[in-house]
């Protein structure tokens, strides 16, 4: 149930990511009526075969698709999201480096957040940017400000970012300027290395549909001469 329970909660956070100016009980609802649509109409195969009379593999087969194409709704909004979350993640490496270098120079977080313009582009991750930057104006108190950003961008690099600034301005700031390089240095390695898997996954992915439709060639090619000697 516990599983059950944060798998969940991630899917309503990227969906919530998704379409921000949503609320959670309507992206919930509409999350929930498409697949129970898409259910029904799907149910409309295990009753054709059962009223045909289809063998019971048919049958177990038709049951299972109308599962299957449920699950591809979360497949479709996990491709999304990892689409979304990329252009994030390309913004937010932009503004963690401009800030390790603005608390290198001598800037006090507060400093770094409310006075310098990170001139970021008109995306999702400027508009949650500017939201901390108005929440830290107005709000005595970091944490809150910071969690808040957490919760609305529930994407791994940034809750660990957001987590490294609630400790420094509780430890008033003590190690934050190495604490940001090394944490900088590592989000930077992070993406050289997805970038190179997804170059490695793209290259199998061509050879694999190159093979395919090779094997494909190959079988039309083929099957009239299979026909003609099969029927002498």
């Amino acid at each position: 149930m516990a599983k059950l329970t944060v798998r969940f909660t991630l899917a309503d956070n990227r969906l919530s990511l998704l379409y921000p100016k949503e609320t959670k009980e309507d992206i919930y609802i509409a999350n929930t009526s498409l697949k129970i649509n898409i259910f029904a109409i799907m149910l409309f195969l295990p009753i054709v075969a059962i009223i045909s009379k289809a063998s019971v593999i048919v049958i177990i087969i038709s049951v299972f698709l109308c599962f299957a194409c449920m699950k591809c709704v979360d497949f479709d909004i996990l491709k999304v999201y990892e689409k979304k979350k990329e252009e994030i993640l390309t913004d937010f490496s932009i503004f963690l480096t401009k800030l390790t270098l603005c608390i290198g120079a001598g800037m006090t977080l507060n400093q770094a957040f409310t006075r310098q313009n990170y001139n970021l582009p008109n995306k999702t991750f400027k508009m949650h940017i500017n939201q901390l930057i108005n929440s830290l104006t107005i709000h005595s108190d970091p944490e809150y400000s910071f969690l808040e950003l957490s919760l609305m961008l529930p994407i791994t690099q940034v809750n660990a970012f957001c987590s490294i600034m609630i400790t420094g301005f509780k430890n008033t700031e003590a190690g934050i300027k190495d604490t940001l390089k090394t944490y900088t240095s590592s989000i930077w390695a992070d993406r050289r290395n997805n970038a190179k898997k997804r170059a490695e996954q793209s290259s199998a992915k061509a050879v694999l549909a190159l093979a395919i439709g090779l094997i494909g060639i190959l079988m039309v090619l083929t099957a009239p001469a299979l026909i003609m000697l099969m029927n002498i």
